[in-house]
């Protein structure tokens, strides 16, 4: 493909409004495109009008690589504070403005391209290079889970997966090359009382009594964990919703608190589940108290060999193609790979992208020579490790 070509494939992908939502028009556009030069598809409903997207070029006679990415975005939040249409992509010296496009149809945009012009160039892969493009990993990580349990990995021996992977240093966009990151864990606890006249609370169940009182110890539980990953760190506590009540003359009958927990293998998802509830098990054989957990999230925590093959190809490909070696990295945040992982344990994954630290932030942007420069280093990877 020409730049001229590529911009606007890049282009056509920001300008579909994918907020947790209408994946389907992007499955289907990529769909179209791989067509368009005779690379078939499958494209995997999940939800109404939400898809998944999975194609593929040479043969299972070797290795198999797959490059990921989704098709979601986050929301544009106060759309008049952006300086152009969200959805309305605008180039500005030589940068990309638009919902979306570091986080990440600039990577999926530069995967797919990848992909299109190693076929059209007849490269020799012996092997196979996998494209996967997923719904929902901004919320729930549903598209990949649902992939996962489907098989579409089994047969997989690394995955790249192109979240954004650049920070901006002095006017200039430095990428790294990570290969873990911390899982998630989201959950609510549910607190049921008994409604009453604020005069006669005696008649009463104050909801929110009963889950201060629980999650005073919830949070003892997570004080005394002392387990850290030489790579990931600590396990991150951080309960950021708590609500209940309807009006100040009736005792609240209902109250919930939502917390995210970022974890490490050392103290994984399963375990946190299991201790919680024990804790909510103790305080629910007390008079009055009636708790429950709801688990919203769960993607484990992702550690992957810096030793790997993928890991030392990608380096070796970035020198060639940006010029220096990539660093490795973890990261706090999570990504599909935790999905993946959970399926296949043994599953090589690295996460390197285009795009810069403006993710989710107003004015998101993308420097043009990145997502170039990231077409050129897919395909170089896609050559080396496959061979």
């Amino acid at each position: 493909m020409e730049k001229e070509e590529q911009l606007q494939v890049l282009k056509d992908l920001v300008a579909i409004n994918t907020v947790a939502d209408n994946e389907k028009e992007v499955a289907q556009y990529l769909s179209d495109l791989f067509k368009k030069h005779g690379i078939d598809s499958e494209i995997v409903d999940q939800f109404d009008n939400r898809s998944n997207l999975v194609a593929s070029i040479g043969n299972k006679s070797g290795k198999v690589l797959a490059f990921e990415g989704h098709e979601d975005t986050v929301h544009e939040n106060n759309a008049d504070d952006w300086t152009h249409n969200p959805f309305d992509p605008v180039v500005e010296n030589n940068n990309l403005y638009g919902r979306g496009v570091t986080d990440m149809k600039a990577g999926l945009a530069a995967q797919a391209i990848a992909l299109i012009e190693l076929h059209d160039e007849h490269k020799d892969l012996s092997g196979q290079l996998k494209f996967l493009a997923t719904i929902s990993e901004e919320l729930t990580q549903g598209g990949a889970n649902f992939l996962a349990k489907r098989g579409d990995v089994d047969d997989v021996d690394a995955v790249v997966i192109g979240e954004p992977t650049g920070q901006r240093q002095d006017d200039k966009n430095r990428h790294y090359l990570v290969y873990a990151h911390k899982g998630a864990l989201i959950y609510t606890v549910k607190s049921v009382g008994k409604a009453a006249h604020s005069s006669t609370p005696e008649y009463g169940i104050d909801a929110i009594d009963n889950l201060i009182n629980y999650r005073q110890v919830e949070k003892e539980y997570f004080a005394k964990q002392t387990g850290n990953d030489d790579i990931l760190g600590k396990t991150i506590y951080t309960p950021d919703i708590f609500q209940g009540g309807k009006q100040v003359n009736s005792i609240p009958d209902f109250a919930f608190e939502k917390v995210m927990v970022r974890t490490i293998p050392q103290l994984n998802n399963d375990q946190i589940v299991h201790d919680l509830n024990e804790i909510i098990d103790s305080f629910n054989q007390k008079s009055g108290y009636n708790l429950k957990l709801e688990v919203n999230f769960s993607g484990y925590p992702v550690k992957n060999n810096p030793d790997a093959d993928i890991v030392s190809v990608a380096q070796q490909a970035s020198q060639d193609e940006l010029g220096y070696k990539l660093d490795l990295k973890s990261l706090s945040m999570g990504t599909d790979a935790s999905q993946y992982k959970a399926r296949k344990n043994d599953l090589d994954v690295i996460i390197l992208g285009p795009g810069n630290d403006t993710a989710h932030q107003t004015d998101e942007y993308i420097d043009l020579d990145s997502f170039y420069a990231f077409i050129r280093l897919y395909k170089q990877i896609a050559i080396n490790y496959l061979q």
